[in-house]
């Protein structure tokens, strides 16, 4: 299995092949100071500033469960336009990948008490059921697996 920095640019190179084949403009920053992807709707001009976290999977019983790590103001700061966070999970050959917006994700944070805050950083463990369920502190994420469709509405 390559290296942490291998996986994490081919989860960076994953989503902005996802975006692009529903006919997105999408760049790399020159400068990472914490956004990963740029991404423009050419025809309205609309951006949206992406982070990509990715993780392989420890394999579990019926499950997958992955470990990321996030910069804690990178959640709690709004910015314009906001950070969209796409988190990739690879496992058995195949890229899963969740969309949550910076403030939903805060949201989840503050009221859900999702993660492990260390220092700087949230610890967020997810869990991929082999049903389907991705499941983050008890709380259910499913409904951010592989939603694309979102990006037509920012």
């Amino acid at each position: 299995m390559p290296g942490t920095s291998y996986v994490g640019k081919a989860g960076h190179l994953a989503v902005m092949s996802e975006l692009a084949l529903r006919g997105y403009n999408v760049a790399m920053p020159e400068i990472d100071i914490g956004d990963d992807v740029f991404v423009v709707n050419d025809a309205t001009g609309a951006m949206w500033r992406v982070q990509v976290k990715t993780s392989s999977a420890k394999r579990q019983k019926s499950s997958y469960r992955y470990q990321f790590r996030l910069r804690l103001s990178a959640i709690t700061t709004a910015q314009t336009p906001d950070l969209h966070f796409v988190f990739v999970m690879r496992a058995a050959e195949h890229w899963r990948y969740a969309v949550i917006d910076r403030s939903v994700l805060n949201n989840y944070r503050t009221a859900n008490n999702i993660g492990t805050v260390s220092k700087d950083y949230l610890q967020l463990p997810m869990t991929l059921y082999d049903d389907g369920r991705l499941i983050a502190s008890n709380l259910g994420l499913s409904h951010h697996l592989e939603d694309w469709s979102r990006w037509v509405v920012l």
